[in-house]
């Protein structure tokens, strides 16, 4: 059966209803929901700039196009009619089952025009019912009443006799409802066949109504314009989400759109965008030319700098950065001389985005910025979006002033301003811009030392927000909520949490590739903590961290594949590969510069740098580099790398014998760093806190190399050194706590061998080698289930 272009037997079934209606029979406790059931299956589905998603119950109803006649009882079912005894069911059945020939069908959209044009003022008002409702042409249902009037008025009998047929085997289901419907139902299919004898068998009966009891096909039912909206809804789906079509649907999609028997360009647009999150680029391509070809030919040139965008988008999203560049400049120049300012800004933002994120690769592809430094772009884009009252842009370019505030060390008030402006505009427009403030927000607290704020952001967006969100932000929360779990230890709880993502997800290369990259992250660091050198050695191979300066390098997230360095720097730093980690750390911290990078993830350059001037036995260049890190934490108030700092500090201070002032910083910082729950940073201040103490042990104040534990000078040692003795102990045991729930098998072994090297110390041999097999028993265990 060819595809209607409007009318389908949903369509008709509507059209009584709405005759109902109009004719007062309705009750007025029913009108609001009866109305509102008609008008969410007539109205065109708004674009999806347009669109403001309210529920996904709303969405749900906005593109079901192809309702059952159930859906009819689940509205009618519960609202009494007028006529005492009878519901709206009942009285809506009455109507539909009068229509019992293909000549009443003709009666019923004749009749239509009486809904639209109320009679004339000079006629006689009495014969006039009192309570007649009339549609104005211009209000959604009276739009619908004429379109259907004029679609059937441009019916062909063929296509007519077809949709009859299909009106009659949709309302079939309706006869076993209810037994008022005994006499009206006995006259069968068509009334006047039944007045002419025939039967079902004869043959006349077979040609009408012979295909009555066929089962349904794919697309039978769906109208043209009903099978746009399915497209428009998933077109919307894929824009807003960025998730793939699933299976089921893409087979029903492709089977619709093959039994119309109609080109919809909207069909090529979904295969693109399908095709582009499968990461096959030559069907993405192919499909978005195809998509505005058709676009071409129907003279819509609006969609050409569109096209473009989306090529840029397309191209840049593979790592062709100068294809992606020549194309966004041609959809500048092509927006301005259509003055599309909508694309022009959004042009403008994205190439801002994509300078910010990818440095490198556009540098090499030879983009210089257009619109100076990044804080002036996000100037110029927010007074655009303003005055084109632009607000999905408007609250976006906010975000990101935020993030530009926390990326240059700037205040953090200022940036808790950004957001909130951001925050509000989101709650006064209904803008979708959740996902983003709130992965923000996160952010922001992470970088205050606040990691249960942090997680319950996260845990906000996937609770509360997860319908609003696109799907690379809800990826996001679990990959920082998986990061905050390792922080404390919790590794295999990260690793869970990001392996029970719904295998859906993987079907987009993207996000599979991300997710794939914070598992094996989180991985590495594990077994870099239990000291696990073959896992190290495979994942290293796997995962393969190109150098920060090599051109070719492309990232699929920066955040990630920093703490990739991160980790490998530690790696070679475990396996006391020092001359290759200065040589990573120096390139790192040479690429970050270039780019203008983060200043918390310079920072953590210098704090790694600071760290292995201290172990290569260079502790006074260390200490100027930490003291530069802890000077720029505590501007930017990144408080983790304040406590990081300052624990530094006074590693380097044992080192160099000043006890008392490592002592002082420690236990400044100690409090603060209990707040952050991060165990790994918790055991090495507790760890250096102790060396304190047992140099502060010793009456002789000698300086003490960092390896190494002042002891107190035998037997005349004073109740001065015995207490400091036993803060040092206990602040040993609180350390290897620490390292214990955090995975470190080396440091966790560390404070075995000072507990035993104390007791022998002491003069108790036997405690001693107690504490010394507790380390190798440790060790092996450790081994064991590192291996």
């Amino acid at each position: 059966m060819t595809t209607s272009r409007y009318l389908t037997a949903q369509k008709i079934s509507l059209l009584v209803l709405v005759r109902l209606y109009c004719s007062s029979a309705l009750p007025s406790s029913s009108t609001i929901p009866i109305l509102s059931f008609v008008i969410s299956h007539t109205l065109s589905s708004p674009s999806s700039s347009a669109r403001s998603q309210r529920s996904s119950s709303s969405t749900s109803l906005s593109h079901d196009t192809t309702f059952s006649i159930d859906a009819f009882e689940d509205v009618l079912q519960g609202h009494a009619s007028s006529m005492p005894g009878r519901t709206l069911l009942d009285v809506f059945l009455k109507h539909m089952w009068e229509m019992n020939s293909f000549d009443a069908l003709h009666v019923l959209f004749e009749g239509l025009n009486e809904l639209v044009h109320p009679p004339p003022q000079s006629e006689n008002q009495e014969d006039a019912p009192l309570d007649r409702v009339y549609l104005s042409k211009t209000s959604p249902l009276g739009a619908f009443v004429r379109r259907a009037d004029l679609e059937f008025t441009r019916l062909q009998f063929d296509d007519a006799m077809k949709l009859w047929s299909s009106f009659v085997k949709y309302r079939a289901p309706t006869a076993q409802w209810t037994k008022r419907l005994a006499g009206l139902a006995s006259s069968g299919v068509d009334r006047v066949a039944s007045e002419m004898g025939i039967r079902p068998g004869d043959d006349l009966y077979e040609i009408a109504y012979g295909h009555l009891d066929d089962q349904d096909e794919e697309g039978e039912g769906l109208s043209t314009d009903d099978l746009d909206r399915i497209l428009d809804f998933q077109l919307d789906r894929l824009q807003r989400f960025g998730d793939r079509v699933p299976e089921t649907m893409k087979n029903q999609l492709q089977g619709m759109v093959s039994s119309s028997g109609l080109v919809h360009r909207q069909a090529h647009l979904v295969q693109f965008f399908d095709a582009w999150k499968a990461g096959d680029y030559t069907s993405s391509f192919d499909n978005l030319h195809r998509y505005y070809d058709y676009a071409m030919q129907t003279r819509e040139k609006i969609h050409y700098q569109y096209a473009l965008l989306h090529m840029a988008i397309l191209q840049a999203d593979f790592g062709c950065f100068g294809e992606a560049i020549a194309a966004i400049t041609e959809t500048i120049a092509t927006a301005r001389e259509n003055q599309d300012m909508t694309c022009l800004s959004f042009s403008l933002s994205w190439l801002n985005h994509m300078a910010k994120a990818f440095p490198k690769q556009m540098k090499s592809a030879g983009y210089m910025n257009m619109l100076g430094s990044e804080r002036d772009a996000l100037t110029f884009l927010k007074a655009k979006a303003k005055d084109a009252k632009m607000y999905n842009l408007l609250s976006a370019t906010l975000l990101n002033e935020a993030k530009l505030s926390l990326a240059t060390g700037d205040s953090i008030p200022r940036a808790f301003e950004y957001m909130y402006q951001s925050s509000h505009l989101n709650i006064k427009e209904s803008v979708s811009n959740y996902g983003s403030q709130m992965l923000l927000q996160s952010t922001l607290y992470s970088r205050l030392g606040i990691p249960h704020m942090a997680n319950v952001h996260c845990e906000l967006l996937l609770d509360c927000y997860n319908h609003y969100c696109p799907i690379d932000e809800r990826i996001r929360a679990v990959g920082r909520l998986a990061f905050i779990m390792s922080q404390s230890g919790r590794y295999n709880d990260a690793i869970t949490a990001l392996e029970s993502i719904d295998p859906t997800v993987h079907k987009s290369l993207k996000y599979h590739q991300y997710l794939i990259l914070c598992i094996g992250v989180i991985k590495f660091k594990r077994a870099i903590r239990r000291s696990d050198w073959p896992t190290c050695t495979h994942l290293l191979t796997t995962l393969k961290p190109q150098p920060p300066n090599h051109p070719s390098s492309t990232p699929l997230d920066p955040e990630v594949s920093f703490l990739l360095h991160e980790s490998h720097i530690d790696y070679l730093v475990s396996r006391g590969h020092y001359s290759q980690a200065y040589t990573s750390i120096s390139a790192l911290a040479h690429s970050l510069k270039e780019d203008n990078a983060d200043v918390l993830q310079r920072v953590n350059v210098l704090l790694m740098k600071a760290d292995l001037f201290r172990k290569v036995g260079k502790p006074e260049r260390g200490f100027g580099v930490a003291l530069r890190a802890a000077s720029v934490s505590f501007k930017a108030r990144l408080m983790p790398s304040l406590w990081a700092a300052v624990g530094l500090l006074a590693n380097i201070l044992n080192g160099l014998g000043e006890y008392t002032s490592a002592k002082r910083l420690a236990e400044g910082v100690v409090p603060q760093a209990l707040e952050g729950a991060d165990n790994m940073l918790i055991g090495t201040l507790y760890s250096h806190l102790a060396d304190a103490y047992m140099g502060l042990a010793d009456p002789n104040g000698a300086p003490k190399t960092s390896t190494s534990i002042s002891s107190p000078s035998g037997p005349s040692a004073n109740r001065s050194t015995a207490a400091n003795v036993a803060k040092a102990e206990l602040y040993i045991d609180r350390a290897r706590t620490c390292y214990k729930k955090s995975g470190y098998l080396a440091g966790e072994c560390e404070q075995l061998m000072k507990k035993a090297i104390i007791a022998r110390l002491r003069g108790d041999e036997g405690l001693a080698e107690e504490w010394a097999q507790n380390h190798n028993r440790v060790w092996e265990e450790g081994m064991k289930v590192g291996g």
